[in-house]
């Protein structure tokens, strides 16, 4: 067995998380699992995706826009919709237990149901997450130029 050089723990630990911020999947790790969350509260205690599943949405994505390392911040900008139609197709899913007729009908008119009442939601958490990623994108510029 051979002892781990401190500079390969660092590089190690840097898969998940360093001195830097989150990498960029374990930011939107966490904003799935805030997402997650949220979204079993709103299942398990009535019909669809409603206030609590919106506001751990849009924390988590507003976390993960503040928390990524800055060469990640685009891509904090980018994954909201798409962590966004991964919950709404989760709790789907879960809501249609029991339910009769074609999978794929169902989903898709509950995907469709999802995006355009909930589109607040998914506008909020994008847009918070573009404004926190653009002031630390500035502030970051700033800091190397002076």
């Amino acid at each position: 067995m051979t002892a781990v050089e401190p500079g390969e723990r660092h590089h190690a630990a840097a898969s998940i998380g360093d001195r830097r911020g989150l990498t960029e999947p374990r930011g939107e790790g966490n904003a799935v699992l805030l997402g997650l969350a949220g979204g079993a509260y709103d299942v398990l205690t009535g019909s669809g995706l409603r206030l609590v599943f919106a506001v751990a949405f849009i924390a988590g994505c507003a976390l993960a826009a503040l928390l990524v390392h800055t060469e990640d911040l685009l891509a904090a900008v980018i994954m909201p919709p798409l962590v966004y139609l991964l919950l709404a197709f989760i709790g789907a899913v879960v809501e249609r237990r029991g339910q009769t007729g074609s999978f794929f009908a169902q989903q898709t008119l509950e995907m469709a149901n999802s995006l355009i009442l909930d589109a607040p939601v998914l506008l909020i958490a994008t847009g918070l997450a573009l404004i926190i990623a653009g002031v630390r994108a500035l502030l970051g510029r700033r800091r190397r130029t002076a």
